[in-house]
């Protein structure tokens, strides 16, 4: 497929997740298109009669249209704030909520899941305009069984591959399982191109968090929970799929000199024709489609431990809740019916550059970030560090010098799932 790049709005078609530095803040975070706090009425307190306060992590810019169509619709003005993802919008949020001054709506993302214990986030469970969402969304929104946000959106990352390069070796897609996709790397490495990198410098390990999700459906179940209830642990669920993976490493598929690589030099290297197949996300088009306006290339899910089940890397991006305080609770829930029905879906995803994943309305895409986004609309997405309940920033941080480690060799694959082990018990003893 040749690209171009046309192909490629002025939001980038997609919120950009992964960012150079931090998994948990590219997890957590949206789209930070200004670093300034601001606010369009009054501040975050709760609007008057015939208002509702919105406390945002989208900018203004992109909220602005979504708003305008909710007022001229329902004729309930907003009152708007913002702070930028994603530790300023996380501690101005809960700094607001505690001192009771907190918006009538805000984003509910998930270093945020424990206000809801303690009474600042209302549940919603049983409202109509929830049944639109995706079950990826309503997983990512539930807390103990019951729902409190609303989410609208989602992100996919897979394996983005020059198909010039591939059909050096004979393929024209990726395998369709992990042992597959390893012989695949093997005929790249023996004709002298490099097969693939992650971008471990930066702890971006893609193809890691397809291959766990995938190996995790095939069983049937997905453990974090039952990890953190101390019903399993990451030894006993996490070792095969790691151990398969680092086979990149441990088989020298992927040099150690990745770890000198950023993010923006991975795609750089792969842009440049340097390696075949790198972990992408939507947001990595614009610059592939910049850099080598000529290059034909593809993206596709991860390929399985098991035969013919890809699975994609990703997460439902954070929602829409509610103040159990608000100052007009009735307009809160007019709002949030308002934002999980068509029109306002589609102008946030146009507003957004969002892979919007509602079923009451399906949204176009450009040919270059079709894969992804049927991929994030399937729900059939995973990154484990969203579903973990608490420790999230330490365990990733001790994830991240584990693989660094075991990329230089220091370490073995099977050890990182024991210490994972030990660091979520040394954090619970705390």
């Amino acid at each position: 497929m040749s690209v171009h790049h046309s192909e490629v709005g002025s939001a980038q078609l997609s919120r950009r997740r992964f960012v150079q530095g931090s998994l948990l803040a590219a997890v957590l975070g949206g789209t930070a298109l200004g670093t300034s706090a601001c606010s369009t009425s009054t501040a975050a307190a709760g609007g008057g009669k015939g208002s509702v306060s919105f406390f945002s992590w989208d900018t203004q810019t992109i909220m602005k249209p979504v708003l305008d169509l909710f007022t001229k619709q329902t004729g309930t003005s907003v009152s708007f704030s913002y702070a930028p993802p994603v530790p300023q919008y996380v501690s101005t949020l809960q700094t607001r909520l505690q001192a009771h001054t907190g918006a009538d709506v805000f984003i509910l993302t998930a270093e945020d899941k424990q206000l809801v214990g303690g009474g600042f986030v209302k549940d919603l469970t049983g409202q109509k305009f929830l049944d639109p969402m995706n079950s990826a969304n309503k997983d990512f929104m539930t807390v103990d069984g019951k729902v409190y946000g609303l989410s609208i959106s989602s992100w996919a990352g897979g394996i983005m591959y020059n198909k010039e390069l591939l059909t050096k070796v004979g393929a024209d897609k990726l395998p369709d399982s992990w042992d597959g996709f390893l012989k695949l790397c093997a005929k790249l490495k023996d004709k002298g191109i490099t097969p693939y990198y992650d971008a471990a410098h930066d702890g971006n390990f893609m193809a890691l968090w397809g291959l766990l999700g995938g190996y995790f459906a095939s069983q049937g179940a997905f453990p974090d929970a039952d990890i953190f209830a101390g019903k399993t642990t990451f030894a006993d669920t996490w070792t095969e799929p790691l151990v398969a993976y680092c086979k990149l490493y441990t088989e020298k598929l992927t040099p150690k000199a990745v770890l000198g690589l950023t993010s923006d030099q991975v795609v750089s290297e792969f842009a440049n024709g340097r390696v075949a197949m790198f972990g992408a996300g939507t947001w990595n088009v614009p610059t592939v489609q910049k850099s080598a306006p000529n290059l034909s290339f593809q993206t596709e899910a991860i390929p399985g431990i098991t035969p013919d089940n890809p699975y994609w890397t990703g997460a439902a991006s954070p929602g829409y809740a509610i103040n159990p305080r608000a100052k007009n609770p009735a307009a809160a829930l007019k709002f949030l019916e308002f934002l999980a029905s068509p029109d306002a879906v589609k102008a946030y995803g146009k507003s957004s550059g969002a892979i919007t994943t509602t079923s009451n309305y399906t949204p176009s895409f450009a040919e270059s970030i079709t894969n992804q986004a049927l991929g994030a609309r399937s729900g059939k997405i995973y990154l484990p560090v969203v579903a973990w309940p608490r420790h999230s920033n330490e365990l990733i941080q001790e994830f991240n010098t584990q693989m660094q480690q075991m990329v230089q060799g220091s370490v073995k694959p099977k050890d990182i799932p024991l210490a994972l082990d030990k660091k979520l018990k040394q954090l619970d003893a705390k």
